[in-house]
């Protein structure tokens, strides 16, 4: 059978395709890898991007520490406000259901992440986040399609991994399996007669029996996968029943849609959402504080509908950004980009608590927090120890594992 990669060096046909269906991504599913293999253990993670660079320093804040107010002195937030996690560290006080979750055990702090030679460049860190990868010539897979790979070796109409809203991020992309995005195939309706040329087209060639081989077998593929996948989010989206109110805004609606998939049990594995905004150069107190409370707000939500469906043991939840801000507020009351941060790791299973060492203030990399925690021994920590994965294997290096499960 012809990978994608091959077929889309076939040239214009896979290419008119494409353009057929929009941009619609298609997906070529896998079945499981044999029953004995820890990959199929039915946990499911969650992979929340905070895009722009989230100000770590006001989201997990060092309220014990003079420095932080003397370089914050507009930005700074007062140690009474912060909700406290220990003697020197809290949360915004945005955070209050995430200050909920700390205190059941259900959240997971690890402090000090990043990567060496930090790279401020949006692009280069979320490219480096993504492949999990600082190498100068870049993988062409991303971490996560890494892991659908492994999880899908044959053919079959499982959905693996999905993507939340927008587009295709860089750490789905993958040799053998194309990850679709919720919102572009719910823009495909089901077809019946009335339906759309498009919806029609794409059952035709998802369901003819007639034989293929070549490129029109895995075109055929391809509309089946699409199509597939189509009427199963149809389907899981009737059968949600939830009276858990989540937040308005861009996140809240893709953690619902979230718990609808995970309820509709799909068979995936991999979910990845975004929230965005966290570019905070200017007037950044009002700003912050509102997306930080969608998060919170959000992220709760969704645990809570996990619980009421009872699915919480099943799933966990991995919030980043690609990188923190700079240590000191600029002359436009915002912060500039950085380096070192932290990430949440949230769930049922999840040994809650703060995990590493928070950077020193005191001995700053150009101003930058330095990083202690490499952010791959988070993802190798969730690929072996929830996911079942081999995390040497699909990161090509082994890294240090974080306490984050019992």
């Amino acid at each position: 059978m012809l990978t994608r990669r091959q077929f889309l060096g076939r040239g214009a046909c896979g290419l008119s395709f494409v353009t057929l269906a929009g941009t619609m991504p298609s997906l070529l599913a896998r079945a499981a890898a044999a029953a004995n293999d820890p990959a199929a253990n039915g946990h499911v993670l969650v992979v929340v991007e905070l895009s722009g660079g989230n100000d770590g320093l006001n989201t997990l804040i060092p309220f014990g520490n003079d420095l932080y107010f003397k370089n914050r002195p507009t930005l700074g937030i007062a140690a009474e406000q912060v909700l406290k996690l220990n003697d020197g560290v809290g949360l915004h006080p945005s955070l209050a259901p995430l200050h909920e979750l700390f205190q059941r055990g259900q959240l997971a702090v690890v402090q000090g992440v990043g990567y060496p030679e930090p790279n401020r460049s949006h692009f280069r860190s979320m490219e480096i986040w993504n492949t999990a990868s600082t190498n100068a010539a870049v993988p062409s897979t991303g971490w996560l399609g890494r892991v659908v790979d492994h999880v899908a070796e044959q053919p079959n109409e499982k959905l693996y991994g999905l993507v939340l809203s927008g587009g295709l991020p860089q750490a789905f992309q993958a040799d053998k399996v194309a990850v679709p995005v919720v919102a572009q195939l719910e823009a495909l309706p089901v077809a019946d007669e009335g339906a759309p040329a498009k919806a029609q087209l794409l059952k035709k060639l998802s369901t003819s029996g007639s034989a293929a081989t070549g490129p029109l077998s895995f075109l055929r593929s391809q509309a089946k996968a699409v199509y597939r996948a189509a009427e199963k989010l149809h389907d899981a989206a009737s059968k949600y029943q939830s009276s858990v109110a989540y937040p308005d805004g861009e996140l809240g609606p893709q953690l619902r849609r979230a718990a609808q998939i995970v309820s509709a049990d799909l068979g995936v594995r991999v979910l990845y959402a975004t929230q965005g905004g966290y570019d905070t150069h200017a007037t950044q107190a009002a700003a912050h504080a509102g997306l930080l409370d969608q998060l919170a707000k959000s992220l709760a939500a969704f645990q809570q509908d996990l619980d009421s469906l009872k699915l919480a043991d099943r799933v966990s939840v991995l919030v980043f950004s690609e990188f923190g801000r700079r240590v000191d507020e600029n002359a436009s009351q915002g912060t500039d980009h950085g380096a070192a941060s932290h990430v949440f790791v949230l769930g049922n299973k999840v040994k809650g608590g703060l995990l590493g060492k928070y950077p020193s203030l005191a001995q700053l990399g150009e101003g930058d927090l330095v990083f202690n925690t490499d952010f791959r021994s988070v993802y190798a920590t969730l690929l072996d120890g929830w996911l079942g994965c081999p995390a040497e294997k699909l990161l090509g290096a082994n890294f240090e594992a974080v306490p984050l499960f019992g």
